[in-house]
């Protein structure tokens, strides 16, 4: 069958997107590619339809279980010859396909797998080594190709093992795909990768149909959740993203006490659990499905109207991805942002404490290392786009990935927060609140955020502190706002935000000052948020 008529007899596709059509084309050339296109534009048909085309066999590297078991179930209910390889596999189940890849032509025109379980698994390397050298290998894929790079939100040190890929398979393409690349990650890509000079596709990072909201997490908001899903979302497919297992399951059960339906899916569950719950959400028995960054790659529903983060996500990149399940049908879909700057405090300890963890290697010690501290800066970008209500959100984000847009706030009048309420903006000039945070800092140590807004506001508990000249001199500035100052001048690195773990196991925050806060003190900078 040709082209067109396996679009149409096996995807059900009439047409191919010109953006599609242009990668097929590149790859039936057997040319390197990288393409970088959102969640939900139809990367995933750009190298399954060629697999079909082409002589041999489609390996594709894809970083989560869950992800390969969904595509492997979706492409069999097409009638496509392919199957799976991983670390869960029964031994009948692996003795099957590797007596398939044994065969002289083997009927499989697309086998998944983690990196970990080709690159690392001697007998499945000696099995597509015979391939390669029978010219039966048609090409390599790496979906979620961000996950490889250091400065990807998801790396793990033995996808590095893919740089063996072009010398143990040479003459064989290679395919990155993702949806959220950097410039560093991009470049990432293409060094691990040993692509000097692939085709490069790119696609826009604007959503049109997300309509995205960010709002302060409060001990309300379960109930608030609650109560939109009861309601204007009633019957209709939603995710909660959780930062922790433990997170996701009360979350879970307190929705299901106020009238939910929800079930919760993370990494620690079995993967006939994971299985179960996923199946039941897309087939609609349950409409919430409480889930940590571990669900959500791959998943292709596309009536998703609303996605919730009830925490920080780590990375711009990470969220960018979780906003991507929603709306798929290109209808209008909600995306809720529960912020706390407190998740930012927790993030850290997990992040210091791991940096701390022994490693006998001294080469991944410092890789470990220098990705943590990259994440910490990750965390620092998210938050600095939630803090940031004088652009679009949406041109934000097409920024950060390096799509550089003009436009200005109110771009995308009603489909985030800050072009809807751009009339309510009002810039306020706090120089003189920075320059008394930043003395009091100064002055007292050992201080934290608390204990600054604390004296500033004049509290009764501050009391020590009434010899200070700034002790209740803003007693009548909202203590949200002495927060906001204080966050915007740790962002703009004018404030260091240290986190010291005490010799009886307790965290302590420490604020201290940067060199460039003198500009402040001395008047020579003005602070407007």
């Amino acid at each position: 069958m040709n082209l067109q008529t396996q679009l149409e007899k096996v995807f059900g596709f009439k047409s191919l997107k010109p953006f599609q059509q242009q990668v097929i084309d590149s790859m039936l050339m057997d040319e390197d590619i990288l393409v970088i296109s959102p969640t939900g534009s139809g990367k995933s048909l750009c190298f399954q339809l060629p697999a079909l085309l082409c002589e041999g066999m489609t390996i594709v590297l894809s970083p989560l279980r869950s992800l390969i078991y969904d595509q492997v179930e979706s492409l069999k209910q097409k009638g496509i010859t392919c199957d799976l390889l991983n670390g869960d596999l029964k031994v009948k189940d692996r003795a099957r396909v590797y007596g398939e890849l044994s065969k002289d032509i083997p009927q499989i025109k697309l086998l998944y797998s983690t990196p970990e379980s080709v690159i690392c698994n001697e007998e499945t390397m000696t099995m597509i080594k015979k391939l390669h050298s029978k010219n039966l290998l048609s090409r390599f894929v790496l979906d979620e190709a961000h996950c490889i790079s250091t400065w990807g939100h998801d790396f793990r040190p033995n996808y590095l093992r893919v740089r063996n890929l072009r010398k143990e398979y040479p003459g064989v393409p290679i395919i990155a795909l993702t949806a959220t690349a950097t410039t560093k990650v991009e470049a990432d890509i293409k060094d691990i990768l040993s692509l000097p000079n692939p085709k490069i596709f790119k696609r826009s990072f604007l959503r049109e149909n997300l309509n995205i909201t960010i709002k302060d997490r409060t001990k309300d908001t379960v109930k608030e959740i609650s109560v939109l899903l009861n309601n204007k979302y009633e019957n209709q497919s939603a995710i909660i993203y959780a930062h922790s297992r433990k997170e996701c399951e009360k979350l879970s059960t307190k929705l299901k006490e106020l009238g939910v339906s929800a079930d919760y899916f993370h990494a620690g569950l079995s993967a006939k659990k994971r299985n179960q719950v996923q199946t039941d959400w897309l087939e609609d028995k349950i409409q919430v499905i409480c889930a940590t960054i571990a669900f959500g790659m791959g998943i292709d529903k596309p009536d998703v109207r609303v996605v919730f983060h009830y925490n920080l996500p780590k990375s711009i990149e990470g969220y960018y991805q979780e906003i991507g399940r929603a709306g798929r049908d290109g209808e209008r879909a909600d995306c809720i942002l529960y912020y706390s700057y407190q998740d930012k405090i927790v993030y850290e300890k997990m992040h210091i404490q791991e940096m701390k963890e022994n490693n006998k290697n001294p080469f991944y010690k410092q890789k470990k290392i220098d990705n943590i501290k990259y994440q910490i800066e990750k965390l620092y970008d998210m938050i600095g786009y939630i803090e940031n209500n004088r652009d679009c959100r949406h041109i934000l984000l097409c920024n950060y990935f390096c799509e550089k847009r003009k436009e200005k706030l109110g771009f995308c009048e009603d489909r985030c927060d800050s072009c809807r309420n751009m009339r309510t903006l009002e810039i306020k000039d706090y120089t003189e609140l920075s320059k008394s945070i930043l003395e009091v800092i100064m002055t007292k140590k050992d201080v934290n955020k608390t204990k600054v807004k604390k004296i500033l506001l004049g509290s009764k508990t501050e009391k020590d502190s009434e010899g200070l000249k700034d002790y209740g001199r803003f007693k009548r500035e909202k203590g949200v706002n002495i927060d906001r100052v204080l966050i915007h001048l740790i962002l703009k690195k004018y404030i260091k935000e240290n986190l010291i773990k005490t010799n009886n196991g307790f965290w302590m925050e420490k604020l201290d000052l940067y060199k460039k806060s003198r500009k402040i003190l001395n008047g020579e900078k003005t602070i407007m948020i």
